[in-house]
């Protein structure tokens, strides 16, 4: 933050007078020096702070100028505040609209164990998924994460999704199956190698939804 640079600066400057002239009356002379505001942006160099623009005053005493900064500082971090609570709010709303356009789920999965007579040197697991349209708007394309669950609701697996599978309303359309590279020192991996479908629950949430009129749902700003 660079108010809360400057403000470093100023108070090391305060010291340093202080501990230069030596005695507080000194001190109190220093801080109540008028010096002006330009100042500080060269000495600030890359910090591009913008100090001098901000300033309401052309020339301050020490004091007003610890002061000032301290009070900027303060309402810097309460737009910033606002700013992250209205984003959440926003986020909030759009996923109340995402959550009831989609079903999706997973109608196979496989293990694929290495096969070096068909060349297939890795092991890997076959997950076919199928997604419903619940809207009442086309979709073009949408993505958004998939979580498997156990029986407990732990998490086994997740994975974020992309899916270029135009849907109209009602429509439930199955694509080709997404294949995961098992990696053995992966525990996520091994579990959802080793749990059966019908023991996992799949989780969805979608994140972006693009409608075939060109409208647009997402939780990315």
């Amino acid at each position: 933050m660079h108010t809360s640079r400057w403000t470093t600066t100023v108070v090391y400057a305060c010291l340093l007078g202080a501990t230069v002239v030596g005695c507080r009356s000194r001190e109190k002379a220093f801080r109540a020096t008028r010096v002006p505001v330009t100042r500080f942006d060269s000495v600030l160099k890359s910090a591009d702070s913008g100090f001098a623009l901000k300033a309401p005053h052309d020339t301050m005493t020490m004091t007003d100028i610890l002061a000032w900064a301290h009070a900027e500082q303060a309402r810097k971090a309460q737009v910033d505040a606002a700013a992250v609570a209205a984003e959440r709010a926003r986020r909030d709303s759009v996923k109340q609209l995402l959550e009831p356009l989609l079903a999706v789920t997973v109608v196979k999965k496989s293990y694929l164990p290495r096969n070096p007579d068909s060349e297939q040197y890795e092991d890997y697991i076959s997950l076919a998924f199928a997604y419903q349209n619940k809207g009442t708007k086309a979709i073009r394309a949408f993505q958004g994460d998939a979580t498997f669950l156990d029986t407990f609701g732990d998490s086994i697996y997740s994975a974020h999704l992309k899916v270029d599978l135009p849907l109209v309303p009602g429509q439930t359309r199955r694509e080709p199956a997404r294949i995961v590279r098992v990696n053995p020192f992966r525990v996520a991996h091994q579990r959802l190698r080793d749990t059966p479908l019908d023991k996992m629950k799949l989780v969805w949430e979608s994140t972006d939804v693009v409608f075939a009129d060109g409208g647009r749902l997402s939780l990315t700003p």
